[in-house]
């Protein structure tokens, strides 16, 4: 009887076991068309990714070749809708997991052992796409709009975009949303759910999504708070995007594919949105080849034109592949010979420029050579020439597209602009800080920053809900510049408000404006939890609002950092090649140079034309750029730089550690110790009170001019830029130093970040390693120099400016023409009146 049941037992098991394996176990290698580790099928549930249906249906994509397995996926694939048919899944592509705070989705066994992708394989797979270190929306609206290049191949194979990002603990999800645009189009918009750490957000891409060129990409936020309702709240809201998981996703291995010139502009950013010119050049060291190879790093810096790119000098070529990296091969057929596998087609016979792979697996060489040197610089020349400037032209914007779109346009006087020019759109608001902001250029001889006035012409609307005490702000590169009241009570329609924006905050270059708009209910005094969010509109702004820029003063100052940060003056159409010395020929020092002056041309708008010496006696008192360490310059020219000489451990602090801060404490003390009652403690009141109440300083009180002091950098500086006049005064001469080569290639790395690099300013700008800080040395010594034609209006408004910073010398002119206007009336009447 025992035997029976068993048998019937095992009868009864037979078929749930055949139906709970379909397939046998198999660990045989038999099967090549199979894939080896089946990609896992996504969970929407799971932590870590939020994923939207796909747009694309039951449209098949590529299955992953079997000879690469899949890649283990800390945020799976989103899923198919349910009535797709099922498909292969397209190549993994995330780069190797990093332990997180979320807990990831269980993984099979097969992926738990599959082996992680080589960084190589990653990035083919995906184009990194966020073009700052940080990204940070904040407030209860904000947005971020910019423009990714791409090749043909590239957007028919983007399949997905991948998201990194994580918001502030006080948001409210069930009211808030982060959107996701492409080209116009929202390819997702999700709740802001994603306060316990970094959540990856999958979004698929529809068909047509991308294009071959340019690609406009914005990300916005509407954020509330959970449990307040004070416009102090807001403040509270924030949303970060992390560039390292912000990608664009492949179906093909064309992340790091350029094939022709015009890619050139699609190399990329990597994870920590920059990007990387690496020029491998065998004979680097011949001084002949120096402006060659110089000129050739301008022209790819231009035609990349990255907000965060850095240029770097080999002699052999790298042995792994990164992205965002422009790998570069230059040099005749004879120096190039045997360093790749094969050389493009017709470089024994005339200038070749081409894409060709290299031994190195992901690494794509642009190659530039020619049977001779003479047709190597005529290689260097089809990349160059076009990017020239043209005689007699003049720009009419600044290049901003690539970390926000659109351009700058360039007011060079009396203009007026609408805001739909400056990418705003008309926009309704239902919360209680509004805020939106768009870029506007001025000239390099802008010199109006004493006196005169902008208006905005306002066209917005605010309910009757809105209390008096509301309010309209605008800021002027993060600085405030004027404050509207909305003191009518009923709410109103504004048309044509004139708002006057003064002119002090505009600098030479870009700057940011922004339109604020604080705005108080009754309702929001009376804010509960858990009560809905506020949805009717409270405030709209119509993009008919314009911006007029009055006519201002023109005429160059110098020495001026902000200006050749900027715009590249006055190297940028200087009448002579602009001369360029270099203490020595090593990689660091070249790869500095390459770096200041890539940064340079794309301020400019073309390349700079360079003269290189061998010696600072041969600078002349023309136009100069030095670069090297400070030891190895000659101390006449640092006398000429108003430089002293640096402590002998300079550069010793910057590697690690804290820095030595004894010396200024210790001056900290002292003038804590004479401030009491001294005369320098008064005068030290005495400025604090001109600064805070009547928005003065010592050095606009002066009659005449103050005079430069020597500076010394401090033990802590590992890098600094210095401006200053020629022996004659007739150039400027720009000088980039640090105390090794090796802290100058890395100083000025860091320099011409976007977000450091708007901050060069003064005659002096330093950089500290170890803390990141940049300080600036102010103009004492300001200098003039004509750029327009002589007009009698363009005179009267320079002569306006320098008297507002002179203030001083125009009381004694008032005061003075007063006494002289007493004196002939007094001898007119003596002469002509009646004696009695």
């Amino acid at each position: 009887m025992k035997h029976v049941v068993i048998a019937c037992t095992l009868a009864l098991l037979a078929p749930s076991q055949l139906l709970a394996q379909s397939a046998p176990f198999d660990m045989s290698r038999e099967r090549p068309a199979a894939p080896q580790h089946p990609t896992q099928a996504p969970d929407p549930a799971a932590p870590g990714t939020q994923t939207a249906p796909s747009a694309r249906g039951s449209e098949a994509r590529p299955q992953q070749p079997a000879s690469e397995p899949a890649p283990f996926q800390l945020s799976p694939p989103v899923p198919a809708p349910a009535s797709a048919e099922p498909r292969p899944q397209a190549p993994a592509s995330p780069a190797p997991v990093q332990p997180s705070a979320t807990p990831s989705a269980p993984q099979s066994p097969a992926a738990a052992k599959a082996p992680a992708p080589a960084p190589m394989e990653t990035d083919a797979y995906r184009r990194y796409i966020l073009p700052f270190g940080k990204l940070s929306l904040s407030g209860e609206t904000d947005r971020r709009t910019w423009t990714i290049y791409l090749t043909p191949e590239q957007a028919n194979a983007a399949t997905a975009i991948t998201i990194g990002y994580q918001n502030s603990i006080v948001v409210a999800p069930e009211a808030s949303s982060f959107s996701v645009e492409l080209n116009g189009s929202v390819v997702g918009q999700v709740p802001v759910a994603s306060a316990d750490a970094v959540h990856d957000l999958v979004l698929p891409l529809p068909s047509g999504a991308l294009q071959a060129g340019a690609n406009v990409v914005r990300l916005s936020t509407q954020q509330r708070h959970r449990t307040d309702c004070s416009i102090q709240s807001t403040y509270d809201l924030w949303t970060n995007i992390d560039p390292s998981r912000t990608y664009l996703t492949f179906n093909a291995p064309v992340g790091d594919r350029l094939s022709s010139i015009d890619d050139i502009q699609a190399v990329g950013l990597d994870g920590t949105g920059a990007t990387a010119i690496d020029i491998v050049a065998p004979a680097l060291t011949n001084p002949s080849r120096s402006n060659m190879l110089l000129r050739l790093a301008q022209a790819l810096a231009l035609r990349t034109q990255m907000p965060n790119q850095t240029v770097a000098f080999h002699t052999a070529l790298p042995a792994t592949s990164a992205a965002g990296t422009l790998t570069v091969l230059v040099g005749t057929q004879l120096e190039i010979d045997g360093m790749l596998p094969t050389l493009p087609a017709g470089t024994a016979v005339g200038p070749t420029v081409a894409f060709a792979p290299s031994a190195t697996r992901g690494v794509n060489a642009l190659v530039v050579t020619g049977p001779t040197a003479e047709a190597l610089r005529q290689a260097v020349e089809t990349l160059a020439s076009p990017l020239d400037a043209a005689p007699g032209t003049s720009r009419t914007s600044f290049s901003t597209k690539a970390w926000h779109t659109p351009d700058a346009p360039i007011l060079v006087g009396d203009t007026r602009i609408p805001l739909s020019q400056l990418g705003i759109t008309t926009s309704e608001f239902a919360g209680r800080r509004f805020r939106t902001e768009f870029m506007l250029g001025v000239p390099a001889d802008f010199y109006a920053s004493a006196y005169g006035d902008a208006v905005i012409l306002l066209d917005a609307g605010y309910a009757p809900s809105v209390l008096p005490g509301s309010r309209i702000d605008v800021y002027v590169n993060g600085n405030i510049a004027t404050t509207t009241p909305l003191s009518t009570e009923g709410g109103g329609i504004l048309s044509h408000l004139p708002i006057t924006v003064t002119l002090r905050h505009f600098v030479p270059g870009v700057n940011r404006i922004s339109i604020e708009a604080v705005l108080l209910a009754a309702e929001d005094d009376a804010c509960a939890t858990g009560t809905p969010a506020q949805t009717t509109p409270r405030f709209a702004l119509f993009d008919t609002t314009e911006f007029h820029m009055p006519d201002f003063a023109r005429i160059d100052s110098s020495p001026s950092l902000a200006a050749t940060s900027s715009t590249g003056q006055p190297y940028r159409r200087a009448e002579q090649p602009t001369a360029l010395y270099l203490d020595r020929l090593d990689p660091e020092t070249l790869s500095a140079a390459a770096t200041l002056l890539g940064r340079l041309a794309v301020a400019a708008g073309n390349p700079l034309a360079l003269d290189t010496v061998a010696s600072p006696a041969a600078l002349g008192d023309r136009n100069a750029l030095i670069v090297g360490t400070l030891s190895q310059l000659p101390p006449p020219l640092l006398t000429q730089m108003q430089i002293g000489a640096a402590p002998a451990n300079w550069g010793t602090h910057h590697a690690g550690g804290q820095p030595d801060d004894s010396s200024g404490t210790l001056f900290e003390e002292w003038r804590q110790k004479v401030s009491g009652g001294s005369w320098l403690g008064q005068g030290s009141r005495l400025e604090a009170w001109l600064k805070s109440d009547l928005d003065l300083s010592m050095d606009s009180l002066r009659f005449l001019p103050g005079k430069e002091e020597d500076f010394s950098p401090s033990e802590n500086v590992s890098f600094m830029i210095a401006q200053g006049r020629s022996p004659s005064g007739a150039g400027t001469w720009t000088l980039a130093t640090g105390p090794t080569s090796a802290s100058l290639q890395t100083g000025m790395s860091a320099m011409v970040q976007e977000a450091r690099w708007n901050g060069l300013d003064g005659r002096i700008t330093t950089f500290e390693e170890s803390t990141g800080n940049v300080s600036m040395v102010p103009v004492r010594d300001l200098h003039l120099n004509p750029t327009q034609p002589f007009s009698i209006a363009n005179w009267r408004l320079i002569a306006a400016n320098w008297l507002s910073t002179n203030i001083l010398f125009f009381a004694v002119i008032f005061i003075s023409g007063f006494a002289l206007l007493g004196i002939i009336t007094t001898l007119m009447l003596r002469l002509l009146g009646r004696s009695r």
